[in-house]
C-alpha cells in the first residue's frame, strides 16, 4: 500500500480536490483530511472503510455493530460503512451530510459525549438491535462494501 501526498499553495481545499478527481480519477482515489490544499492519493479501495472492514470482519464484527466518527471527507467512505456514524460538531459540510448523526466539536469532547451516551442506552437497554459492541474512532474518513 502507498498514500502519495500533494499540496497547492493557492488553490481552495475543495476546488483542489476536485481539479485532481476530475484530472486523474481513473488512475486513483483521491481525498482530503487537511484544512489546506492537501490531497491524498491512494490505490482504489485503500482507505479507513476498506481497512475498518477488514479488522471487523476479522473479529466477527458487522458493520451494524460499529460506531464511526469522523471530520473530513477521507473519513466519508467510513461513516457510511459504519452502522451509527457521527459527524464532528466542526465536520466538513460533506460529512456532516455522510454520517448518521452528528456530535460536538473535537475541543468540547464529541467523541466522548457520544460514548458515555451509548453507554448509558446500553445500561438502560434501550439500544435495541443496534447496540455497538466495539467502537471505531477516526478523526478524519468506509462504504457498505469498501
Amino acid at each position: 500500500m502507498l498514500k502519495l501526498l500533494a499540496q497547492h499553495p493557492e488553490l481552495d481545499p475543495d476546488v483542489f480536490l476536485a481539479v485532481a478527481r476530475e484530472t486523474a480519477g481513473d488512475r486513483a482515489a483521491f481525498t482530503r483530511s487537511s484544512p489546506t490544499a492537501l490531497i491524498e492519493i491512494s490505490g482504489f479501495g485503500v482507505s479507513k472503510a476498506s481497512t475498518l472492514a477488514l479488522c471487523c470482519a476479522e473479529r466477527g464484527i458487522t458493520a451494524e455493530e460499529v460506531v464511526a466518527f469522523g471530520d473530513m471527507p477521507n473519513d466519508i467512505e467510513m461513516l457510511t460503512w459504519a452502522g451509527r456514524s457521527y459527524a464532528m460538531g466542526n465536520a466538513h459540510p460533506d460529512v456532516i451530510t455522510a454520517a448518521s448523526g452528528r456530535t460536538t466539536g473535537n475541543n468540547e469532547d464529541g467523541v466522548a459525549v457520544v460514548i458515555e451516551q451509548l453507554v448509558a442506552e446500553a445500561l438502560a437497554g434501550t439500544t435495541g438491535p443496534r447496540q455497538p459492541r466495539r467502537a471505531g474512532v477516526g478523526r478524519s474518513g468506509p462504504a457498505r462494501q469498501p
